[in-house]
């Protein structure tokens, strides 16, 4: 597995810090399964932090992707941190960044749902 995670949760927001790489589905189908978990628990308000994310591929994007749908699906929605690097180039060459809510960091991206409530 080329993917870690560590989760905070700082209600109502679940903060999701994820370190490596996504390049296949196999690095992220156990997260997949904690994320849509938590979001059928009522955690829809969803910060994935890619600061020590490395690389992203169509693995990635389509995670991301099922990810933000549900949440909002469910009236939530996901906020990305730390977008850099070879991730930034993949978000920028897809547009992805023009979809998602993209922040410098963590306390912006919490900042930003208490402007949404």
């Amino acid at each position: 597995m080329n993917l870690t995670y560590q989760i905070n949760i700082e209600d109502p927001v679940i903060i999701y810090e994820l370190t490596g790489k996504i390049t296949t589905d196999d690095d992220y189908l156990e997260l997949e399964k904690i994320v849509f978990d938590y979001l059928n628990q009522n955690y829809y308000r969803i910060v994935f932090d890619l600061t020590q994310l490395t690389h992203t591929n169509s693995s990635g994007i389509g995670f991301f992707m099922r990810t933000l749908t549900k949440s909002r699906i469910m009236g939530g929605e996901l906020v990305l941190t730390g977008v850099t690097g070879n991730v930034e180039k993949i978000f920028a060459i897809s547009k992805l960044n023009e979809i998602y809510t993209i922040c410098e960091n963590q306390k912006e991206a919490i900042n930003q749902f208490k402007q949404v409530q």
